[in-house]
């Protein structure tokens, strides 16, 4: 509970599908998955998502997106109240003056930022976040990035349980508190990497840290046992006549 808990892996480890299971989207063909102690069997108001390709509804403005959201989680405000709270959530990710803006209008990062806006409007306990800022440039990244930790300080996702998956080994370790290295055939954890850099961050002065470098050569290690592993269990299946 209210960790931010970062999960990184080689592709096609089952990060993504991890979190679909968490959210409801999909369910486990065995075992479970618990949230405060229930089983998930859909997607719940408990759980907010932001995915990868943004999935903003197209035809409507970036306030009314939140609206919609705010229509499921709040229906006991008046609609002027829930377009109020939508400005707010638009202005923590800094984008005031875009409200009646359709996402084919925006920027890739500025759809990612209504995105994020929208989840965090739900005021979901649980945030899970599938590769947010995955096809975003370098420079958008890191920007973003610094805008989740300003909103985590601020408050506005200090309460919230994180789970992020990401590629980005610098990324999980900039953000979060705990990094989850995930390994295949079959999916298991292969490690659990506590992150222990105090809050508040920034990105500049974290990178530079020799405990951040230590951290990182530990994760592209375990990272790269991974991969190998992956590439072996490739081979013998192949071998065997599997493919």
């Amino acid at each position: 509970e209210n960790e931010f808990v970062a999960i990184i892996g080689p592709s096609g480890c089952g990060k993504s599908t991890l979190l679909r299971l968490v959210s409801g989207l999909l369910i486990p063909t065995s075992g479970k998955i618990l949230v405060a102690g229930k089983p998930v069997t859909t997607p719940g108001l408990d759980r907010a998502m932001v995915f990868q390709d943004y999935s903003l509804f197209p035809w409507m403005g970036c306030a009314d997106n939140i609206v919609l959201a705010l229509e499921q989680t709040r229906p006991e405000l008046e609609r002027s109240e829930r377009r109020q709270l939508a400005g707010e959530y638009l202005a923590m990710v800094g984008l005031t003056g875009n409200e009646s803006k359709l996402p084919g209008e925006l920027s890739g990062g500025m759809r990612q930022r209504a995105a994020i806006a929208r989840a965090l409007a739900m005021n979901s306990p649980i945030l899970l976040m599938d590769e947010p800022f995955g096809a975003l440039d370098a420079i958008t990244r890191a920007r973003q990035q610094e805008m989740l930790l300003e909103i985590r300080q601020a408050g506005g996702a200090q309460k919230k349980t994180v789970l992020f998956v990401t590629h980005d080994v610098d990324e999980a370790l900039i953000l979060a508190s705990r990094v989850i290295v995930l390994g295949v055939r079959p999916g298991h954890v292969a490690a659990d990497v506590p992150v222990e850099l105090p809050y508040p961050r920034s990105r500049g002065s974290l990178i530079s840290q020799e405990y951040f470098q230590k951290l990182r050569e530990v994760l592209l290690r375990e990272l790269d046992l991974a991969v190998s592993r992956q590439l072996e269990a490739a081979s013998e299946l192949q071998e065997g006549g599997g493919i």
